[in-house]
């Protein structure tokens, strides 16, 4: 079906940006330069210490308490979102999104390329929506997440807790346990003893 001249002339058109708009994304975009260059490219580097990485990333605004962040992490969103805590050792490529506040206790190890995912897309009934919304991420002490770890938006995992490398964690994490699997699922207690009647649940 094509459209006539008249049509086409009385349709909408689309408001032009104006200057205001066009200079507060250019901000967003220097301001966006600035934080990646800063933290994903000079404090990442192989060629920076790590006593001297965590210096960078606390004059960037993170609270971190440990001296052992490893090169090549990725952090994205607000750098005042992200607490480490003393003693925590991230592996090599490590990814936080900071759109919400990201808590790691003391003591803990997180391997290599796992993630940290704030920003959540779920509407009300489910459904896909495209604004996010940002939910904070708490890990606890002593927590040992294996290699490519996904944690999902907000999830609480407690203390002395173990999750097995290529689990997705999508719900809160009871002290004391063992998970496992994509969603991750309680296997056992951190004693070796079975969970009880066989719990399936996060």
């Amino acid at each position: 079906m094509t459209t006539t001249p008249a049509a086409r002339r009385s349709s909408p058109r689309r408001p032009r940006p104006g200057p205001g708009l066009l200079l507060q994304a250019l901000r967003l975009d220097a301001r966006i330069f600035l934080r990646n260059l800063w933290f994903n490219r000079v404090a990442a580097s192989f060629a920076v210490p790590k006593v001297l990485r965590r210096v960078l990333l606390r004059l960037g605004g993170m609270a971190v308490d440990s001296f052992v962040v490893s090169p090549a992490c990725r952090f994205e969103g607000e750098p005042r979102n992200v607490r480490i805590g003393a003693r925590s050792y991230l592996n090599l490529e490590c990814y936080i999104e900071a759109v919400a506040p990201v808590a790691i206790g003391a003591d803990c190890a997180i391997g290599m390329q796992s993630m940290i995912i704030t920003s959540d897309h779920r509407g009300p009934d489910g459904s896909w929506r495209p604004e996010a919304t940002g939910l904070p991420v708490s890990i606890g002490d002593r927590v040992w997440l294996g290699a490519r770890v996904t944690v999902l938006p907000g999830v609480t995992i407690g203390d002395d807790v173990v999750v097995a490398a290529g689990a997705v964690v999508a719900a809160d994490c009871r002290p004391g346990g063992v998970y496992a699997g994509v969603p991750a699922r309680r296997v056992r207690e951190i004693g070796g003893h079975p969970a009880p009647g066989g719990e399936a649940t996060a």
